[in-house]
């Protein structure tokens, strides 16, 4: 899950942080060798003898309502990674010499070569899944070790880049162009033996979970006045960390299923169906009333409500400023900013700019969608992506620069006073119905869509390349990576701020 936001931002959005200036790159990492199967902790629980009559029972533990995230199937060749858009702080991940811009997709040569020595895993083995950060990027490699790379100004790296000694060298220190364009691994992860499966990021916070359901985050939250920080009294947290507040408590096995990050709040889903959130709440993205005079008091999670019931939660997603569920019966849940009708909830008067508290998206209910239902969501600034089973994609907010995929005379658009936003989840066309969509990416004014037979769309506006086409604006899905022909098939992508990642399969 991802998320990745923005470096321009709307007018209530916090900076973009600074690049960074810099000094040699540092020999190579290893990694611990990843856990093939995730283990479940079992609560333990005393027997109590009663006079005259047998013990008592051990309890059975439950079954997950949500599973545990599993690495997904590594393919052969390696899936290689491939960049777009604006690199200039490194994002890409191609060193010191690749920066700059870029408008259709270049292939990573740093990870090519990586993937030829090995270092990825057994032989051939690749990446496994990637996330564009505002102005930084996430990779996870088949064993489970998690890669960073770009501005590293707000911890969003997970690792220390600046005065870093030089082994080689004593007395100096490795060059920071060096510790930000070229990835490394998060090494204090790999110590732990911890597996990751999943990303998440926002413009400059960061999570991961294991294959084990374990939780750790790093990097800092803003607001508009400028730095949340990361939990009270912490502005900044360089090194991968457990949430105190959600550790194993004695006798639950209460892990985390999935994550999801908007620009400035983290989601997590557990495996007993619950929704944690914390970070930014100005925009009611958290699902719940931050005093504006305690902000701080959101960098804590606490559990969202689904509803009257508390209906338990199987999928998460986030946009910018923005948030969503999908429970256990299928219906879709949005809350936060509002303003362009991104949550999908309606938009009738100015009190629905803002939805404080979840809410029914009532176009994408079973009923409404035929029987098929929602399966993944991304948003970002001020639109909103659905996906769902059958390989449909629906889109609502923004759409003053082809943000949601429409063409002018889209009906959509008919009969509305303002053609600039839909307020409502309404279905996006593309030229190969045949080809269902099988994974979306929104970053702040773009969008990505692969299919199931490798090819891969964009739309929206890129003002820096990160479309992937030299046009500044594509209205309608454009495909970038053909299903027949060519030498790459796409397997998944993410937008970041600038930039746009890409994970390619050879043909």
């Amino acid at each position: 899950m991802k998320r990745a936001r923005t470096a321009q931002k709307p007018e209530n959005d916090p900076p973009a942080p600074a690049p960074t200036k810099s000094r040699k790159p540092p020999s190579k990492v290893t990694t611990a060798k990843k856990t093939l199967a995730a283990t479940v902790k079992k609560a333990s629980s005393k027997l109590q003898v009663i006079p005259e009559a047998l013990p008592s029972p051990m309890p059975q533990i439950k079954p997950y309502f949500n599973p545990l995230p599993t690495p997904p199937p590594h393919l052969r060749p390696g899936l290689q990674l491939f960049a777009w858009g604006a690199g200039n702080f490194g994002q890409f991940g191609m060193g010191p010499d690749v920066l700059g811009e870029l408008d259709k997709p270049k292939r990573n040569l740093w990870v090519e070569e990586n993937i030829q020595d090995g270092t990825f895993g057994e032989e051939g083995a690749g990446l496994e899944y990637i996330v564009g950060g505002g102005l930084h990027s996430l990779f996870v490699d088949e064993k489970g070790t998690v890669w960073t790379c770009g501005v590293n100004d707000d911890a969003a790296l997970g690792r220390i880049t600046h005065n870093v000694p030089d082994p080689n060298n004593p007395g100096a220190f490795l060059d920071v162009d060096d510790l930000t364009s070229i990835p490394h691994p998060l090494q204090s992860l790999v110590d732990e033996n911890f597996r990751a499966v999943q990303v998440a990021s926002g413009d400059s916070i960061c999570a991961a979970i294991s294959d084990e359901g374990d939780l750790r985050v790093w990097g800092s939250f803003r607001v508009n006045e400028g730095s949340l920080g990361f939990s009270n009294g912490l502005k900044h947290q360089f090194l991968p960390v457990p949430i105190l507040e959600l550790r194993d408590k004695p006798g639950d096995t209460e892990k985390v299923s999935s994550i999801a990050a908007g620009s400035n709040h983290l989601l997590v889903l557990t495996t007993h169906g619950n929704i944690y959130t914390w970070g930014a709440g100005e925009q009611a993205q958290l699902g719940r009333k931050v005093l504006e005079r305690r902000k701080i008091h959101g960098t804590v999670p606490e559990k969202v409500t689904l509803g009257n019931r508390s209906r338990k939660a199987v999928k998460i997603g986030a946009g910018s400023f923005h948030s969503f569920a999908i429970d256990d019966v299928g219906d879709v849940w949005g809350w936060g900013l509002n303003s362009m009708g991104q949550t999908g909830t309606g938009y009738e008067t100015s009190d629905d700019a803002v939805v404080q508290l979840p809410q029914k998206v009532m176009r994408l209910s079973k009923e409404e969608l035929n029987g098929d239902e929602v399966i993944q969501i991304d948003g970002g600034n001020h639109h909103t992506l659905f996906l769902t089973s059958s390989g449909k994609l629906y889109a609502c907010g923004r759409s003053n620069a082809g943000q949601l995929g429409l063409a002018d005379d889209d009906p959509a658009f008919k009969d509305r006073v303002d053609p600039d936003f839909v307020t409502e989840p309404v279905p996006v066309t593309f030229p190969d119905p045949d080809d269902p969509i099988v994974h979306i990416s929104s970053g702040p004014h773009s969008n990505m869509a692969v299919t199931q037979g490798g090819a891969l769309y964009c739309w929206g506006q890129g003002t820096q390349g990160e479309l992937g086409v030299p046009d500044v604006e594509v209205k309608t899905p454009r495909m970038i990576v053909r299903k027949e022909g060519g030498s790459w098939a796409a397997v998944s992508a993410s937008c970041g701020g600038q930039h746009t990642l890409g994970l390619f399969r050879k043909k």
